[in-house]
């Protein structure tokens, strides 16, 4: 298989990288280390159809606590190939004591719609399924209106959960929303936290788009959101021990038509740009990520960047668990 192929060289290329898939992908989670901080990309997809990749999506586990940074289209379903994991939470029905009550953090980047069309997923479905903790929100000015408009659009469905004979409580698709005003720490427990930086991406205003480090006991992680190359960004990628990053194909781009051209450098960042990056901040594990190809084939993409960048590169794919 093309894909699993694409891995294996990856990984023989650069060693001993733990990166594993869910059961029902490409490669059984077997080597995955039992304790510690997981990153999982649920959804690795852009605004274009990709039959393999949903929405953007990525889940950090920190001790079966759970932490979800964007909620593109159909990534739920890739929470299902994770439930006989040891280091995620029960997969037990009709109660907060699950998954589905673990499912109560969500952290936007920026309100496109690629990132957020599965927004009523994330307030809906755990909770039919049990949740009744309000889960907790955060994103940029007009999150609150989305959220709003979005249980507002599903009113029919929450009135016949709650007024009729179905068991359920009145609480779990309640969320909670914090906007996002400035940069700075947005959330903070004993173990994990969360600091927002402002991304330039195409023409939304400053302080619409983030990207986001995590700190773990473990693990610094950095999601760059969408964004297109500014050094501004590389004091919030430096030190990372995984930099998950969005990535344009420099080669697909150069044959769109200059308008196109234009706009895409105004909101994304280059294959080159990218490489060019990490050889100064110098990750200990790159992920390409939101990979645009526009015609080129996965191992072209990955070869532009490898050719400048000699470090830890993987193209991210759904299901991908990343130790």
């Amino acid at each position: 298989m093309k894909v699993r192929n694409l891995f294996l060289s990856i990984m023989l290329s650069l060693g001993s990288i733990s990166t594993v898939y869910a059961e029902n992908s490409i490669k059984p989670a077997t080597n995955i280390q039992e304790t510690g901080t997981k990153v999982v990309m649920l959804g690795t997809g852009h605004p274009g159809f990709d039959s393999k990749r949903a929405g953007q999506a990525i889940l950090i586990v920190v001790d079966k606590k759970l932490y979800l940074f964007d909620c593109g289209p159909g990534y739920m379903k890739n929470f299902n190939s994770l439930s006989k994991l040891p280091w995620m939470p029960k997969d037990t029905l009709f109660t907060n004591d699950s998954v589905y009550g673990a499912i109560n953090k969500l952290f936007l980047t920026h309100l496109d719609s690629d990132h957020t069309l599965g927004l009523d997923e994330f307030l809906l479905r755990p909770w039919v399924q049990g949740r009744s903790t309000q889960p907790v929100i955060y994103g940029p000015k007009g999150t609150k209106n989305l959220v709003a408009q979005s249980l507002n659009a599903f009113k029919s469905d929450i009135d016949h959960r709650t007024l009729g004979s179905q068991p359920s409580n009145q609480t779990g698709y309640k969320a909670i929303v914090h906007e996002i005003s400035k940069e700075g720490v947005v959330y903070q427990d004993a173990k994990v936290t969360v600091t927002a930086f402002k991304v330039p991406h195409g023409s939304w205003a400053d302080g619409m788009a983030y990207g986001y480090r995590i700190q773990t006991p473990d693990k610094v992680i950095v999601l760059s959101g969408d964004t297109r190359y500014e050094e501004r960004n590389f004091q919030f990628f430096k030190d990372a021990d995984i930099l998950i990053h969005e990535v344009l194909s420099d080669v697909g781009n150069k044959k769109l038509s200059p308008d196109w051209q234009k706009y895409m450098l105004e909101a994304h960042t280059t294959t080159t740009q990218l490489a060019n990056i990490a050889n100064i901040v110098k990750p200990k594990k790159l992920v390409l990520n939101h990979a645009i190809f526009f015609g080129q084939s996965e191992q072209s993409l990955l070869n532009e960047v490898t050719e400048i960048y000699k470090g830890d590169v993987i193209l991210a794919e759904d299901n991908m668990i990343i130790d």
